[in-house]
């Protein structure tokens, strides 16, 4: 049978064309989608700079010796505020035995002023009783002139014998020796009774009056005393503001050191731990539970390594992911992959970002 050359023939190779057409456009589609699936990723995770802190890095170290320091410092002003209060201690029980001394130096004048009224009002009666003896004495005296002068003209009469002359002469020799006696008496007396009575007057704070040695002896005191007690009590007062110093300044180092305890350079000086640097700039996005992922050159191929165990307080200077230097937090990382933290960047998603598939669960801080 003859063939009709005008017949037209289906061309194999436009069925080809088509095919890979379409592969090309998927695939590029694919790419696009991709691509703008990782830059929404990138524009929206946040970057950190791992590191790894252990108990022998030199930063740790240097740490180390800060709280060691810090600690010995604490210990010092520990037993400065214990001799302050020993101080004070000794201070309040000199001050107490110094008043008490001050109201028995007061006490004494009262017990000088009984005394001398006691001593006055006896020397008083003494006078009195000095000057009726003497009374007694001038009447006797006289009565017995008249006796021996009677003696001598009845001895001249030859009514008595000289030796009963003798015996009245005698007589008013002793009546004028007890005379005497009573004159000597009476004014040393009258001496004492005038001592006692400046006594009287000087302790009774009278106008001219001289200043008895015994007064004057307790105004000396008394300041001296008043001197002493003054200066103690600003002693103590000086004592007590320094003591009130250095409680504080230890409790700001107890509030320093509670601080710097917590922070990862100290807590790594007994244990490694994984932390990452959180630039200010990519905060946002940083928070207790979010996910970490490591990827290839910091943008393609991301995996989950782990989880943020913690947002550490305060503020650091570092060197960003970029290298450039910055000011940001500490992030403690808890990764089930350690390796990661030897990466030069990690990435950081946030709840209510779309989550990898395959996740691992979260678990304890990375701890080594």
């Amino acid at each position: 049978m003859a063939t009709d050359v005008n017949t037209p023939e289906t061309p194999k190779g436009g069925a080809r064309a088509r095919v890979v057409a379409a592969a090309t456009l998927l695939a590029f589609a694919s790419a696009i989608g991709y691509a703008g699936h990782e830059g929404y990723r990138a524009a929206t995770d946040s970057f950190v700079a791992p590191i790894i802190l252990s108990p022998d890095n030199d930063v740790v170290l240097a740490n180390k010796a800060k709280l060691g320091e810090l600690t010995v410092e604490r210990a010092r002003i520990v037993a400065e505020v214990q001799d302050a209060e020993a101080d004070l201690a000794a201070g309040d029980k000199a001050l107490a035995r110094l008043r008490a001394l001050d109201l028995v130096a007061s006490n004494a004048l009262a017990w000088t002023e009984d005394v001398t009224a006691r001593q006055a009002a006896a020397t008083a009666v003494e006078l009195k009783t000095l000057h009726r003896k003497r009374e007694l004495l001038a009447a006797m005296a006289s009565k017995q002139e008249r006796i021996a002068r009677d003696a001598t003209d009845n001895l001249g009469a030859s009514l008595i014998s000289k030796t009963d002359l003798t015996r009245e002469e005698l007589a008013l020799n002793q009546v004028q020796i007890a005379m005497l006696d009573n004159e000597s008496a009476r004014v040393q007396s009258e001496v004492e009774m005038r001592g006692l009575s400046l006594a009287q007057r000087s302790l009774a704070r009278r106008s001219g009056a001289p200043l008895m040695p015994e007064a004057l002896g307790r105004e000396e005191q008394m300041v001296r005393l008043e001197l002493e007690i003054l200066r103690l009590e600003s002693e103590q007062r000086t004592k007590q503001v320094q003591r009130g110093l250095l409680v504080d300044k230890l409790a700001k180092m107890d509030e320093l050191e509670q601080q710097l305890r917590a922070r990862p350079l100290f807590r790594a000086t007994e244990r490694s731990m994984d932390v990452a640097f959180v630039p200010y700039t990519q905060l946002a996005g940083v928070a207790r539970g979010a996910d970490v992922y490591d990827c290839v050159w910091g943008i393609f191929r991301c995996k989950p390594v782990g989880k943020i165990a913690e947002i550490v307080p305060g503020e650091v200077i570092l060197p960003d992911p970029w290298g450039n230097p910055a000011r940001g937090q500490y992030a403690v990382l808890d990764l089930q992959q350690h390796e990661s933290a030897k990466a030069k960047v990690l990435r950081v998603r946030g709840p209510g970002l779309p989550a990898q598939e395959n996740e691992p669960p979260p678990s304890t801080v990375s701890v080594r």
